[in-house]
């Protein structure tokens, strides 16, 4: 297997559902809407050099079928699933839309077996491992989202997402870029306007979809 990507250091930031039919795919099936945030998404202020911020917050997701869903964060977020292997969960395709009247934009991650485990953090710089040569995604914050055990390839070798970075061009969202593919990691950055929320969500099945929105 091939590594493309990993990232660096934490950036905190501000606070941090599945219904796509955006840019990387075809439409998505309605899905079940997760439980109001307790708190109101928002982003922060211009995120100039130096602005405070709350300190991150960490936490683990229990896994299934709604592990995540509803809970704001600036993370780091880390949710843990351990399916056997093989075969290694395989990402399909990655898609994303807005969601202006809710405030947030989305992306979302659709998976072959059951869901792989991830973490979510904001990263200073997205570098490509195992080359260490910056990685160029549209947007002045990123997060870096990374899936294990999990490959984005085919066990003939062919790539199932595209290794070019995919602009957006969303309120918040825009863009985003595979940034690894290597021993059963898969690394994908997200390019961001600011330092704002997250959420993340699940709907196990076929295929299965993990989903994080952006306060928008």
């Amino acid at each position: 297997m091939r590594r493309l990507g990993v990232a660096t250091i934490t950036l905190a930031g501000a606070l941090a559902l599945v219904g796509c039919g955006g840019s990387g795919g075809g439409g998505d099936p309605p899905s079940p809407t997760p439980a109001a945030p307790a708190a109101t998404p928002s982003q922060s202020g211009g995120g100039a050099a130096g602005a405070a911020t709350p300190a991150p917050t960490t936490g683990t997701v229990v896994p299934g079928p709604t592990a995540g869903s509803g809970t704001w964060t600036s993370g780091p977020l880390t949710v843990t699933h351990n399916p056997a292997v093989p075969p290694v969960p395989v990402l399909l395709r990655i898609r994303s839309a807005v969601h202006s009247a809710e405030g947030y934009d989305r992306i979302v991650f659709d998976f072959t077996g059951p869901l792989p485990g991830y973490t979510v953090r904001y990263v200073d710089q997205v570098r490509a491992d195992p080359s260490d040569r910056p990685v160029a995604v549209p947007g002045r914050r990123f997060l870096l989202v990374v899936f294990t055990p999990a490959q984005a390839h085919t066990e003939a070798g062919v790539a199932t997402v595209k290794s070019a970075p995919v602009r957006t061009d969303y309120p918040m969202l825009r863009g985003y870029a595979l940034a690894g593919d290597f021993e059963g990691h898969v690394s994908v950055a997200l390019g961001l306007d600011d330092v704002v929320g997250f959420r993340v969500g699940e709907l196990p099945g076929t295929p299965g979809r993990i989903y994080l929105d952006v306060a928008a």
